[in-house]
């Protein structure tokens, strides 16, 4: 078996409004189909279900130390609060660290519009404040070129011509 490659969680990062979180310590992307089920008259006799698509949905989760002093590269505490109060949908991208850059890649990734529906503001005595924030996607999220991978197309699971 060839050697692969496992994408360390550190090259991970996520940007909202064209700029990358500033000291992420982590993030997590969430991505989920609702069902629904349909028995017909035909599959009814063999009492099995048939489940389909009707909607995806993606929830994106990161966390990092609060910064007092970011700029429009960094986007500080008070910069994502603004924004969340806004009530707009921000634009966001997840994707691989550009390099030894703070910055995510400009080409591959996911993007899309998000709202900020949750942020979280931590301040334990002795230890750095920390901020948790919580984006649930507006409309579709596209990928962009390779998405995430570093090579080439891979093929689609399930797809039996190998496209």
């Amino acid at each position: 078996m060839e050697n692969k490659t496992v994408l360390d969680g550190t090259d991970l990062i996520l940007s909202i409004g064209g700029n990358a979180l500033g000291f992420s310590t982590g993030c997590k992307v969430s991505t989920s189909a609702e069902t629904g089920e349909r028995v017909t008259k035909e599959a009814s006799s063999g009492k099995w279900k048939e489940s389909y698509v009707k909607s995806f949905s993606e929830q994106i989760t990161a966390d990092g130390v609060v910064l007092i002093d970011g700029t429009a590269e960094i986007p500080s505490y008070d910069q994502l609060k603004d924004a969340m109060l806004k009530g707009d949908p921000v634009d966001a991208a997840y994707n691989l660290r550009d390099g030894d850059k703070r910055t995510g890649k400009a080409s591959g990734g996911y993007t899309g519009r998000y709202i900020i529906t949750a942020l979280d503001l931590d301040g334990q005595a002795g230890d750095d404040a920390k901020y948790s924030i919580t984006l649930q996607n507006s409309g579709a999220v596209t990928k962009k070129d390779n998405g995430i991978s570093n090579g080439g197309s891979s093929p689609v699971i399930g797809d039996k011509t190998g496209r």
